[in-house]
C-alpha cells in the first residue's frame, strides 16, 4: 500500500483502489470465520482500521500490524498526530499502539511484544527510512 500510495512519486490512485478492493474482498472472507480467540470484526471496524493506516502511512516511522493492533515505533516526531488519531503510548514497549474499540486487559502481568507477535503473527507495513534514522543519530 505504501509503495503505490498516491502521495508517493510513482504512486497511483488506480492501484491503491485495487489494493483496497482486494483487502475488502479478503476481509469479507475472513469475517465469515471467527478469530481464534472468538473475536470477529465488523465492516465499520475494518474501515476504521484502513483509515488509520492511510493516515499514518506517510509518517517516517516503523509501522507494524499485530492481529488488529497497529504499533508505531520510532515515532516521537508524530506524537501529537498519533494522540489525535486515538493511539496510546505503551511505555514498556516504547511504542504507540492503536486498536479499534475498547480494550480490556486479559492478563495481569506484562506480555512481551515478541510473545504477542508469536501468538498472533505480525506484519511490518513500513520501516523507518535508514537515511532519516542516521540523521537522528547525528543530532
Amino acid at each position: 500500500m505504501k509503495k503505490f500510495h498516491p502521495d508517493n512519486e510513482n504512486g497511483s490512485v488506480e492501484i491503491t483502489q485495487e489494493i483496497n478492493s482486494e483487502y475488502d474482498r479478503l476481509f469479507s472472507i475472513l469475517s465469515k470465520e471467527k478469530q481464534s480467540d472468538g473475536q470477529s470484526y465488523t465492516n465499520e471496524e475494518n474501515e476504521h482500521f484502513k483509515d488509520i493506516l492511510n493516515e499514518i502511512i506517510g509518517f517516517n516511522m516503523t509501522i507494524e500490524v499485530i492481529d488488529s493492533w497497529v504499533w508505531c515505533f520510532n515515532s516521537y516526531t508524530y506524537k501529537e498526530q498519533l494522540k489525535a488519531l486515538g493511539f496510546t503510548w505503551c511505555s514498556k514497549k516504547r511504542a504507540w499502539v492503536w486498536h479499534a474499540g475498547k480494550y480490556r486487559k486479559h492478563y495481569k502481568k506484562e506480555i512481551p511484544l515478541n510473545d504477542i507477535r508469536a501468538k498472533y503473527g505480525s506484519q511490518t507495513i513500513k520501516k523507518q527510512s535508514f537515511q532519516y534514522s542516521m540523521q537522528r543519530m547525528q543530532i
